[in-house]
């Protein structure tokens, strides 16, 4: 029989968004992009809700770091379970490289534009960080799938 020392502490994840449950699964730890920076979760953390501003998070699971798109949302800690609610949350593989490029594009076209009020400005700013998140996210996993041929 393993002993506690052996055995890795686990937290459930569930990932949300208003389609599906995007995930679902028990993991090791968590890192996702907030207004403060990258902010990790481990078992055992402390109750709270935090803000999830749209770029990378990961979570591991057996040791294994699996890497995912986030947009704009919040996520409820609690000691032994993370809920992440987001608008949209997106695989490495499944997303379109130029779709994310032209999205960053027009964003920013937006975002420039004299006509443009404060509010559709920071639409305009979070649409822009969706896309590099995206565009990051799906550029790394490509290069990683180059480099190991058999995935």
């Amino acid at each position: 029989m393993a002993s506690k020392e052996q055995v890795k502490k686990k937290m459930m994840l569930e990932v949300v968004n208003p389609y599906e449950v995007f995930y679902e699964g028990q993991v090791e730890r968590i890192v996702l992009p907030t207004l403060d920076g990258q902010y990790g979760v481990m078992p055992g953390h402390s109750p709270l809700v935090i803000a999830v501003t749209p770029g990378i998070a990961y979570f591991e699971a057996d040791g294994e770091k699996t890497t995912f798109a986030v947009s704009e949302g919040f996520a409820e800690i609690g000691q032994h379970v993370v809920i992440i609610v987001c608008n949209a949350a997106e695989w490495p593989s499944e997303i379109d490289s130029e779709r994310a490029q032209k999205a960053y594009e027009r964003a920013k076209t937006r975002f420039n534009s004299v006509t443009s009020t404060e509010e559709q400005r920071l639409y305009a700013q979070y649409a822009m960080e969706r896309a590099k998140a995206r565009m990051t996210i799906s550029s790394e996993w490509k290069k990683t799938k180059k480099d190991h041929p058999d995935h």
